[in-house]
């Protein structure tokens, strides 16, 4: 090949990776992104639930519920525009499974029921052992009519 040939298919083939990218078609459907709610904002008032669990029964996790409990009531009072609705706990159940922890369960009632906006917790290993399990049920919370916000404070 010629060096006029190999000129000329080079800047064919430039054209038509120009003509493939400028002639860009437009999405027919715009979705927006979702409004994201900034739960410290001083105008938006919350209702905020707390959620716990300890995984054994024994006097040093009694201790530990006790602190956390205290803990999240005074978190919870430094921020005037939240209203603590309870704290859920779980003592001595395992994280693996949702099935038996009641206080979970209540508070997902809860949260369907419209009760809840915003639901704080240590970690995520606080809701759900399994991350799947995490996320679906941290999308299904979004999800909702009346969507509720899950703050995990050891991932901020």
């Amino acid at each position: 090949m010629s060096k006029s040939a190999k000129k000329a298919a080079d800047q064919a083939e430039r054209e038509k990776v120009h003509k493939r990218y400028s002639n860009r078609r437009e999405p027919d459907v715009i979705y927006p992104a979702k409004k994201q709610v900034d739960f410290y904002d001083a105008d938006i008032h919350q209702r905020v639930a707390v959620y716990v669990r300890v995984s054994t029964d024994n006097l040093g996790q009694e201790t530990s519920y006790e602190l956390q409990k205290n803990y999240y009531e005074e978190f919870v009072l430094k921020h005037p525009n939240w209203k603590l609705v309870k704290i859920y706990a779980d003592k001595g159940i395992s994280g693996t499974s949702t099935k038996h922890r009641v206080e979970l369960n209540q508070m997902l009632a809860d949260s369907r029921a419209g009760k809840i906006d915003l639901i704080i917790t240590k970690s995520v290993s606080r809701l759900a052992r399994n991350t799947v399990d995490c996320i679906t049920m941290v999308r299904n919370l979004a999800e909702l009519r009346n969507p509720v916000g899950v703050f995990f404070e050891s991932e901020c």
